[in-house]
Order: C-alpha cells, then structure tokens, then sequence
C-alpha cells in the first residue's frame, strides 16, 4: 500500500511549532521560578531540549521568548476563564461571584493550573518593558469589564472612585492569598487546608466583596 509523504514545508512547520512550544513550556517555569532578569536562556535551552540558538531563531532572543510566554498564557487564560459568564442577563450577584472566581481561578490556579498569575506576580514585583503589553492587551480590557459590573452593582458612574477602589479591593483579595501565601502558611494554615480549600476562599471572596458592595451603596443611597 502507497504511503503519502507530508510536504517538507509543513513537516518543517510542524517541528517549528514543536520547538516553539517546548521553549515556551520551559520558559515558562524558568521566568516563574527565577523572574525575567535572572532566568538564564541557557537553562531555558537545556530544559526544553532544544538549541540554545532555537531561541534566536524563534523569539530573537530573551525579550521576545518572554513575551511570546505572557501573550500564550494572557490568551490561553483568558479564553479558557471569561471574567464575566456568557449570559448577561443572569443576577448582579451571581455575575459578581462567576468573575470572582474567574480571578482567582487566574491569579491563583484555583480549579486549574493557570499561570499567569505567578509571571504576573514576578512582572509586578519587577516591571520589565513587558508590563505596558499586558496593561494594554490583557488588564485595561478586562478591568474594564469588571468596572461595569461594579458600577452597575453601586448604581454609580463607572469612573466614580468608589467603583475603582472596589475594583482593587476584589482584586486585591484574590492577589493576597498567592503575594502573602507564605505568611498564611505559618499565621492561619487551616485556610490553605482541606480538599475544599479552593472552594471556600471563592465563596468567602465573593460574600465579602457583595457586602461590601452593598455597604457602598446603601452610603450613596442614603448619605450621613
């Protein structure tokens, strides 16, 4: 029987891909593991199995495999955890608890193994020139749906301060728990503990953020 023997371009291509996404893989946990200014493309090489000179090649050099590794995870994250449920006529409520876990499930790996929460940990703790990238192509654009959320809940104009420092607030909850993670470990281990540990932290992230929410709004409703 006739075997077919696949064009040399897309065998080519398809080990280009390959190589691409082992650097990736690799790159991945070197830049969580030691941050963008230490990590040393050479371990990157070696830990993907490929070429030091693949990187040149494919990234053209340190900077580009970098953000080749936070445009993967930023798209792959967010196509894989929408901020906000698909159906826009659901409660206020239910809307607010779907996106809170959605940002724990991105910042923290709660349900999955998300990692763009650890690279954007160590970008922040470091800003590189990559941090304009991900502010412009992943964080205005989703801030921004969280802010009309927000606003609807307070009945407040989206610009209003009290929806921006809302906004912080339920982020800055979800952000704790992975930035302070090694001081809960020793001061309230139980909260990290039990098979239901993810489930718990969403759930007390999402009471605490609505009444809070509510707490505003009933100040804008009825003023001292």
């Amino acid at each position: 029987m006739a075997t077919t023997t696949p064009p040399r371009s897309l065998t080519r291509q398809a080990l280009g891909d390959e190589t691409r996404a082992a650097l990736i893989e690799a790159a991945t946990e070197v830049f969580v593991e030691d941050g963008f200014r230490a990590a040393r493309v050479r371990d990157i090489a070696a830990r993907a199995g490929q070429r030091l000179s693949a990187i040149n090649y494919h990234f053209d050099g340190k900077e580009g495999l970098y953000l080749a590794v936070l445009r993967h995870h930023g798209e792959t994250t967010i196509a894989a955890m929408p901020l906000l449920p698909p159906d826009p006529s659901l409660p206020a409520r239910e809307r607010l608890e779907f996106a809170i876990h959605a940002a724990c499930s991105r910042l923290l790996g709660v349900g999955g193994d998300s990692r763009i929460g650890a690279l954007l940990l160590r970008e922040l703790a470091s800003p590189t020139a990559a941090l304009d990238m991900l502010f412009e192509r992943f964080a205005r654009p989703q801030s921004e749906l969280l802010r009309g959320l927000v606003a609807e809940i307070l009945d407040a104009d989206p610009r209003d301060e009290s929806v921006e420092r809302a906004m912080v607030s339920i982020f800055g909850q979800c952000i704790a728990y992975r930035s302070a993670r090694p001081f809960i470990e020793r001061l309230m281990p139980a909260l990290l503990e039990g098979a239901d540990a993810d489930e718990r932290l969403v759930r007390h992230v999402s009471d605490f953020s609505w009444a809070g929410l509510m707490a505003l709004r009933a100040q804008r409703e009825n003023p001292p």
